[in-house]
């Protein structure tokens, strides 16, 4: 993707403390010169900087993770299934060890339809230790998978109730974008969610930790959003 890359022009989304590792362009991975100094090392053969040209003054890169894992364990990985039976979304995390081993930064293939997860990026506690040692800002790191411990739970946000119901209507993307547009739905599908803003602009969320939704004037849909099943928001 480096050849023939125009860089694109990032506004700023609301006033705040400068981030080595600002949210705003969905499941791409945004990094500071600062941290791609510190992390560069990290990053070679792994990801594609990508320069962005921004209002402030300094440097930022789009990370395009190239580095993508067949890695999952599926026999101790859990997993939310769509109704043909492929898997929806990881709820636990599983590793083969031996693949990930020496890996500091990846994205994986969904072990069932090998395709890329896009919307994930996984580190190392490698990768954990250099961000905190050099004192980067903006990183939040959630541990999903012990190696020494396959027992231990991820602390997330499930939508339980309605993966399980299978009462519930399923959309595609170019359907439910529909809906959004001329119905002012709000759709979802697992940690995502679309709908109109104040301004009737589109506006994407991201599910955080604590289940509120981070919302973001999109500059384009992520590709991933045309392989999901979408639900309205009743």
């Amino acid at each position: 993707m480096t050849q023939g890359w125009n860089p694109i022009h990032i506004n700023k989304f609301k006033e705040g403390n400068v981030s080595d590792f600002p949210a705003g362009l969905l499941s791409v991975p945004t990094f500071s010169e600062r941290a791609i100094n510190v992390l560069g090392d990290l990053f070679a053969g792994k990801v594609e900087l990508l320069p962005l040209l921004t209002e402030v003054a300094n440097s930022y890169y789009a990370g395009n993770v190239v580095n993508v894992l067949d890695c999952i364990d599926e026999d101790h990985a859990e997993v939310r299934l769509f109704d043909d039976g492929q898997v929806m979304k990881y709820t636990r995390y599983a590793f083969l060890e031996d693949k990930i081993k020496d890996e500091d930064l990846f994205k994986i293939l969904v072990h069932d339809s090998k395709r890329i997860l896009k919307t994930k990026v996984f580190v190392s506690d490698r990768f954990r230790e250099a961000v905190l040692e050099a004192g980067l800002k903006g990183f939040e790191f959630i541990e999903v998978w012990d190696s020494t411990n396959y027992e231990k739970k991820i602390s997330t946000v499930h939508e339980e109730k309605f993966l399980q119901d299978h009462s519930i209507e399923w959309h595609t993307f170019e359907l439910a974008s529909e809906l959004v547009r001329k119905h002012n739905k709000i759709v979802l599908s697992g940690e995502w969610a679309i709908r109109l803003g104040n301004e009737q602009q589109i506006q994407i969320g991201h599910m955080q930790e604590d289940g509120t939704y981070l919302w973001l004037n999109p500059i384009y849909y992520p590709p991933v959003f045309i392989e999901m099943k979408w639900r309205i928001l009743e």
